[in-house]
């Protein structure tokens, strides 16, 4: 068996050194690039979503490299996201990509027991215990969580560098070093070098730089492609920014959290009161979240189509001027004009910049 999956942000990283724990053989796909995406979009149907296409494509790619059992995440609740898989294995069949199919719905649909089940129909037939998987995904989701706090300090001080690059520069070649570590073990060391490298990047505290918040539909927060590498400009231009929706966030929502999130949902927050798909409440709050905790503004990202976004952006245009937050939506398609995004985005910063000089120094 040799398994393969969608690109999701860093998750090829995390499930690379699982399946060298469990001696699975793992088809990563290769980086999006828009080669993957044309390939996608020429399969999927006109108007579906940005990150269905660049789906098709990665699984396409993988197939073609030798991959014969696709494994990837399903979702409750009103966002397509539910219905991905039955459609992705519909276009590929009929286009003759054959795969066996593992689909890891989220819990409150089938319970942890099937959940577990299907997961470990993955490892059927190996020499390694059901034990050790569960050791091997406990270890990785330490790994997973501490490349996050990796990246969270990068984004809170990147604005602060000296030089912005070098912050961008060490996670690049720490995430590098991690996934091809040989092992969870050797990629938890490399962590721990790299958390002290981090810590002696030379920072000048007597900037004042401009703070947002990112937020919006999940895939194209967490998958760089997807927002032009919208962080890696932001860590150019010395922008401080910060960012809930991660994969570590999803995990714990999603899989360990998942009762206390149904929790959550039934708070009401005077704008959106209900879950209505995706994290569209999850974007309407943080909006709120923004101006309690004196952020320039917020960037809210999703890709053409996402109906629970679109819900969220007419609230948040409202919404915006009654708490006084500068809100920027940008929508991103397969019409990969960067140039086009990069120009709002420059703009908006400027005008957040020109804005906080205003505050402290009235002019």
């Amino acid at each position: 068996m040799k398994i393969t999956f969608p690109h999701f942000g860093d998750a090829y990283i995390a499930i690379s050194l699982v399946c060298k724990e469990m001696d699975v053989e793992c088809v990563v796909p290769p980086l999006n690039n828009i080669a993957t995406l044309e390939r996608g979009t020429k399969y999927s149907p006109e108007d579906i979503c940005l990150p269905f296409k660049v789906m098709v494509g990665n699984l396409m790619n993988s197939i073609d490299n030798g991959a014969d059992t696709v494994a990837m995440v399903s979702s409750d609740g009103q966002c397509r996201l539910g219905e991905y898989g039955e459609l992705l294995k519909s276009i590929l069949d009929k286009n003759g990509y054959h795969a066996r199919w593992i689909l890891l719905d989220a819990v409150g649909d089938i319970g942890i027991k099937e959940l577990l089940k299907r997961g470990e129909s993955i490892w059927e037939g190996r020499k390694k215990s059901g034990l050790e998987l569960l050791k091997a995904l406990k270890d990785i989701y330490k790994v997973i969580k501490s490349i996050e706090h990796l990246e969270e300090k990068v984004h809170e001080l990147c604005g602060y560098a000296v030089n912005p690059s070098d912050f961008k520069r060490i996670l690049y070649d720490c995430k590098s070093k991690v996934f091809n570590s040989k092992s969870i073990a050797e990629a938890n060391t490399v962590l721990e070098n790299y958390h002290k490298k981090i810590n002696k990047i030379p920072l000048n505290r007597e900037k004042n730089p401009v703070k947002v918040v990112l937020t919006g539909e999940i895939y194209s927060l967490i998958e760089p492609f997807a927002n032009q590498y919208l962080e890696d400009k932001l860590i150019d231009m010395g922008v401080c920014f910060s960012k809930k929706i991660t994969i570590g966030w999803w995990l714990d929502t999603t899989i360990t959290g998942h009762f206390k999130r149904m929790r959550e949902i039934k708070r009401k927050n005077g704008y959106l009161n209900y879950a209505i798909g995706g994290y569209a409440k999850d974007t309407v709050e943080e909006v709120i979240e923004a101006k309690t905790k004196d952020y320039d503004g917020v960037i809210q990202l999703l890709p053409l189509g996402c109906m629970p976004e679109i819900v969220a952006k007419s609230i948040i245009s409202e919404m915006s001027k009654e708490i006084g937050m500068k809100v920027l939506t940008i929508v991103f398609d397969e019409m990969n004009g960067e140039a086009g995004y990069m120009t709002r985005i420059e703009a908006f910063i400027d005008m957040l910049q020109r804005r906080k000089q205003y505050v402290l120094y009235g002019h």
